[in-house]
């Protein structure tokens, strides 16, 4: 197996045992478990307490998108503002992102509606889908053609993509001060879209799906970045890493308590929910940051620092990519084929999502070595050669 590679460090910001948080690898792994757990529940008709308990569970792993969200938002702020004096700037970063998220993207596409046809186990759904996920705007038709995208979760993929066009354009010349600001515009807006459509009732899932809909969690990650590029926020924040974790606790559960558990398509939760999450979620990356950071790591983060969680974390856009696939294309029929397919049952239903997971987990981690890496290296390449370019002209105009 491949030696890891691993995705790149937020300049300036690096812990002082390396050049990555490794408490953000182990939230990120958070987040993937509870995203492809939830899609992967089979009890969608529980029978029993234990039924009933677990599924209550599952059906919350897709808040793990919202932290993907603010998680996403943190990241690329921090790269883009720490690099924003060097040269080719929006090359290196968007070269960056090809690199990164293309190649296991567009493989999946030529898989689910080439290959997989070709072959006689076509995923369904409609072949009209095919060129809002080839563009990225899926998220913003198929709330409009429910059932007909073989890949409904590549939603938030576009969210993101839209996100990466967009940012650096808007941040690059901003303060830190100035970022803050924007972010909480954006996060104004996002609440206002939000309230807009339903009111005019608009469907649930474009509510849930739109980028302007969702770009309060992005604004908060971006927030946290900008306040960490403060002198002054700086300081107090990584001060008080235990008390920003315990602030997001607090703002987790008194969310929980306003919209009644997050049910992930009620109103309540589509209008204060998605932003207490944000808030959340932003202050837990704030926390996280400042107990890596800390002279002697906080051993309270400890467990989102276990190497397995963050290896998890590692993999977690490939596990993002096939979670779906894989359960449309093998597990379910293969479960039913051996007719131990029952939506109410407790068994069967918890095996399979481990069984599940870990073999999600497992072809994961075989994308990323075998697949991914080998994209990662080209990335790095191509940063070190734009930055030899750059030396090299500055020699030459000295």
């Amino acid at each position: 197996m491949n030696t890891p590679v691993r995705p790149p460090s937020t300049p300036g910001m690096s812990p002082a045992s390396g050049s990555r948080f490794p408490s953000l690898d182990g939230l990120r792994g958070v987040a993937i478990l509870l995203v492809v757990t939830h899609n992967l529940n089979v009890v969608t008709d529980p029978s029993g307490v234990g039924a009933h308990l677990m599924a209550t569970l599952l059906e919350h792993g897709w808040i793990g998108v919202q932290l993907f969200f603010v998680l996403s938002g943190f990241l690329i702020t921090g790269i883009l503002m720490d690099s924003r004096d060097a040269p080719h700037h929006y090359l290196a970063f968007f070269g960056a992102r090809v690199f990164r998220i293309l190649p296991l993207y567009y493989l999946t596409l030529f898989i689910v509606f080439v290959l997989l046809p070709a072959v006689g186990h076509a995923l369904g759904g409609s072949h009209s889908m095919i060129w809002p996920l080839a563009l990225f705007v899926s998220n913003w038709t198929q709330a409009f053609q429910p059932g007909e995208s073989p890949l409904p979760h590549f939603w938030s993929l576009a969210v993101e993509e839209q996100f990466y066009l967009v940012w650096p354009f808007l941040v690059r010349r901003l303060s830190a001060g100035g970022v803050v600001k924007l972010c909480l515009a954006l996060t104004g807006v996002a609440l206002i879209a939000r309230l807009a459509l339903i009111q005019f009732h608009w469907p649930s899932a474009a509510v849930y799906e739109f980028s302007v809909c969702r770009m309060d969690a992005l604004a908060c990650g971006a927030a946290a970045a900008a306040l960490l590029r403060m002198p002054a926020s700086r300081a107090w924040l990584l001060a008080r890493p235990l008390a920003l974790t315990g602030a997001a606790l607090g703002v987790l559960v008194t969310g929980a308590v306003l919209t009644q558990g997050y049910p992930q398509y009620a109103t309540s939760t589509q209008t204060l929910g998605y932003l207490t999450l944000a808030l959340a979620f932003a202050l837990l990356v704030l926390g996280a940051v400042g107990a890596d950071l800390s002279v002697v790591p906080a051993r309270w983060a400890g467990v989102l620092r276990l190497a397995w969680l963050r290896r998890i974390g590692w993999y977690s856009y490939a596990m993002y990519v096939v979670h779906v696939p894989l359960h449309a294309a093998l597990g379910m029929p293969v479960l039913k084929a051996l007719g131990w397919y029952d939506s109410s049952a407790l068994g069967v239903g918890l095996a399979y999502d481990l069984v599940g997971t870990v073999a999600v987990v497992a072809i994961g981690a075989l994308s990323f070595h075998a697949f991914e890496s080998h994209f990662l290296r080209w990335k790095t390449r191509f940063t070190e050669s734009l930055a030899k370019s750059a030396r090299g002209t500055a020699v030459v105009a000295s």
